[in-house]
């Protein structure tokens, strides 16, 4: 704001430049510009390179010499005059006498000259000064504070004084005292511009002396350090806008600036002995106040709307900060970028009128959740040029910016972003600017159904490939409401099929305005030139070309690899499906009984001397085969009608008879080949000998039937060719016959050796 000031108020713009008229003879230099405005004359002689100021007319009543070689004040100009602009000239010295004739003066101008001096009761004759600019000129000093204040302290029309840059930019700092200013304070006064004059502090009650008229206080470019002086900024009852901008600010080394003759050294004047060590009733009242106060609150200018705290070399932390006024706070804006504040932990209390509030460029790498807890009237945030990429990817409950629900604004650019949650914007519905422009988003997915306002998204520079079709839509769909200005240049975009649909969403969007999208480009996968979108159409007939005949190869190898898979694995689960399922039923056995067992089973383990797998058609011959059996071989068989448990699946008391059998006799009948589960059992005897008794031969075939060998699968043929089975036709009925079958088959199952070929020879 200082520089601001500085370009509306150091000079003063005369009307007669700012319209065209015929041009008048007011001078005695020919060279100077003479105009009329509204019955006005005015002179305009500035880079003339005048040493003196020319004769003018009577009727002049404004003057424009800046910018000219003039060293002594012009004694000469018209009486009347009330506009004078003599800056940048070489002057030294105002006397008390100079300025005498000219009491109609209203606007005044000093700035940039070489003065030493201006002295007591120089102003005093100008009762109708309205505007002063004394900036510049830093030889003056700010002791010249003193007889300015006084001249003008009886003034009720001066408004605005500029007594910036009076001190020596290398010089020693400068403390601000009350006498200095203490005659200003029954004028009415606006504005006051003290910037760029190395002041370290104002002593107490400075402040408090201030005119309660002001309302434009300008305090920039200082070296101001933490103060008393601080508490008083509540006296300022008026102030409207407050600029503590650019303090301990580097300066640029000029050779010139070493000739200046600096008088920081110069000792206080002696008529202001009368002010050294007097302090006002309502400072010694506020101090003792606050050396009592055990709870410090900041108290702010009730009416303060702007407040401007930007380019400030102190490193900070934003605490839980409680800010008060006398009246319901006005604040609406706060400048406080280029600083270092690299932390937000608030919450900032008291200020909930704050509508503007600027942090940009701050090295600040954290914001806590509650720091704007207590701004919902936030409608424009800049956090630009910081480094909260760590701190915003982490806020995947949208905390930190939850209660911002009147925000319109957000500038996030330049944070070193990555990624951001689905929740970081969850509240923001009436946003109608989000900025995430040079951050390093890979990926751009964030629900914007929500942000029903918004009109203007920019991530360009960043490292997106594409916008997913779930943001498209969504963009799509507010799109159909207003029109949205959407920036994506300088990302990495791909000419290639995955983002074929999105080139071609970005060229035929009616409703989406595309910032700059002919200076977008992307790239072949085999090739490192960038594609312009100046050429789009081009460039989608080039892709939609190669990509329809990528998609129909890459469907039919597709389609091939699925058909070859399945048939593979088909014919695989076809060729183990006994094995599979043997080794199934085992192992749900073992973990559901706990069972734990070795690879080869022990004698002891077994529970019966033999499963004997039959059809239940067969179930007569069987049942008394059995008996005789046990009875005159003492053996153990076990069999289905009798030994299964019942309220146990069929196929795993199949399994368990079979494991723990020391073998396995499948009596084999027509009756037994079409039997479902006779088959099972037959599979998986022969998976228990095969994979669980190490290739014993522990399967025997007991044939009933003559041709039902035949009827057996091909994949039991090892069986028959290794005469691993007895038969007795039970149509013979030869009763010596059965004799000896019972006689074998109890030989056989009451062995305890397995050697194959003792049982091979028993057969």
């Amino acid at each position: 704001m200082w520089k601001e000031a500085k370009l509306h108020c150091v000079s003063f713009v005369f009307l007669a430049t700012l319209v065209s008229a015929k041009p008048l003879q007011c001078s005695s230099n020919v060279h100077c510009r003479c105009h009329e405005f509204q019955g006005k004359l005015f002179a305009n002689c500035e880079n003339l390179n005048l040493t003196s100021a020319p004769l003018f007319s009577n009727d002049v009543v404004g003057i424009d010499l800046a910018n000219n070689f003039i060293s002594i004040f012009p004694p000469n100009l018209p009486i009347h005059i009330v506009h004078l602009d003599v800056s940048k000239n070489n002057l030294r010295k105002i006397e008390n006498t100079s300025l005498a004739n000219y009491t109609a003066l209203q606007n005044l101008s000093f700035a940039h000259n070489n003065l030493h001096t201006v002295e007591l009761d120089s102003l005093r004759d100008l009762s109708n000064l309205q505007r002063l600019d004394i900036s510049g000129n830093q030889e003056l000093t700010l002791e010249v504070l003193f007889n300015i204040s006084r001249d003008l302290q009886n003034s009720s029309t001066i408004r605005y004084l500029n007594f910036e840059n009076l001190q020596c930019t290398y010089g020693v700092s400068f403390i601000i005292k009350r006498y200095h200013i203490a005659y200003l304070k029954h004028t009415h006064l606006e504005e006051l511009n003290i910037a760029s004059n190395r002041i370290s502090s104002l002593e107490f009650g400075v402040l408090t002396e201030l005119p309660r008229s002001l309302k434009h206080l300008n305090i920039a470019n200082n070296i101001l350090s933490f103060g008393l002086y601080i508490i008083e900024f509540s006296d300022l009852k008026n102030v409207v806008s407050l600029n503590i901008s650019f303090q301990a600010t580097f300066h640029q080394i000029y050779t010139k600036n070493f000739s200046i003759q600096c008088n920081d050294t110069r000792p206080d004047l002696k008529h202001c002995t009368e002010f050294h060590g007097v302090e006002s009733m309502s400072s010694s009242a506020s101090l003792s106040t606050f050396r009592k106060t055990q709870n410090i609150s900041i108290f702010i200018p009730p009416k303060l709307k702007r407040f401007y705290f930007h380019d400030n070399l102190y490193k900070l932390v934003l605490q839980d900060y409680v800010f008060k006024t006398v009246s319901k706070p006005v604040l609406t804006h706060i400048f406080m970028q280029n600083c270092i504040i690299y932390r937000l932990n608030g919450p900032l209390k008291g200020i909930e009128s704050v509508r503007y509030a600027d942090f940009s460029n701050n090295f600040c790498s954290y914001i806590s959740p509650r720091f704007f807890e207590d701004l919902p009237n936030l409608s424009h945030l800049d956090l630009s040029n910081n480094a909260l990429g760590e701190n915003l990817e982490s806020d995947h409950k949208g905390e930190i910016f939850q209660r911002l629900y009147r925000l319109t604004s957000i500038n996030l650019a330049r944070n070193r972003i990555v990624q951001l949650p689905d929740n970081i914007f969850q509240n923001l519905n009436r946003l109608k600017t989000l900025n995430l422009r040079y951050n390093s988003l890979s990926e751009f997915s964030l629900p914007l159904k929500h942000m029903t306002k918004l009109a203007h998204l920019d991530l360009s520079y960043n490292q997106l490939l594409v916008l997913d079709e779930e943001t498209r839509h969504a963009l799509d769909s507010l799109s159909k409401q207003r029109k949205i200005n959407v920036n994506m240049l300088g990302n990495r975009f791909k000419c290639d099929c995955e983002n074929l649909k999105f080139i071609k969403w970005m060229h035929n969007s009616t409703q989406i305005n595309f910032l700059h999208l002919g200076n977008y480009s992307c790239t072949f996968s085999n090739s490192s030139k960038h594609f312009p979108f100046t050429k789009i159409e081009d460039l989608l007939q080039r892709l939609e070309k190669q990509c329809s005949s990528y998609i129909l190869i890459i469907l039919m190898m597709t389609s091939l690899i699925i058909v070859v898979m399945t048939t593979v694995l088909s014919r695989i689960v076809y060729r183990y499906r006994w094995k599979l399922r043997f080794m199934y039923y085992v192992a749900r056995e073992k973990y559901r009984d706990n069972v734990q067992r070795g690879e080869v089973i022990g004698e002891s383990s077994y529970h019966f001397d033999a499963f004997v797998s039959y059809a239940d058609k067969d179930r007569r011959f069987v049942i008394d085969l059995v008996k005789r059996l046990e009875k005159e071989y003492k053996i153990k068989l076990c069999i289905h009608h009798r030994d299964f448990i019942p309220g146990t699946a069929i196929a795993d008391n199949i399994t368990n008879a079979i494991h723990y059998s020391r073998r396995t006799v499948c009596v084999i009948t027509s009756h037994f080949i079409e039997s479902y589960w006779c088959m099972f059992e037959l599979n998986m005897a022969r998976m228990e000998a095969i994979y669980s008794r190490n290739g014993e031969n522990v399967l025997f075939l007991l044939v009933l039937e003559k041709g039902a060998i035949k009827k057996l699968p091909r994949s039991f043929m090892d069986l028959i060719e290794s005469k691993s089975y007895l038969d007795f036709f039970l149509e013979d009925g030869d009763p010596d016959e059965l004799t000896a079958l019972r006689s074998k088959l109890g030989d056989i199952l009451s062995l305890r050796d397995c050697d194959v070929r003792r049982l091979n020879k028993t057969v």
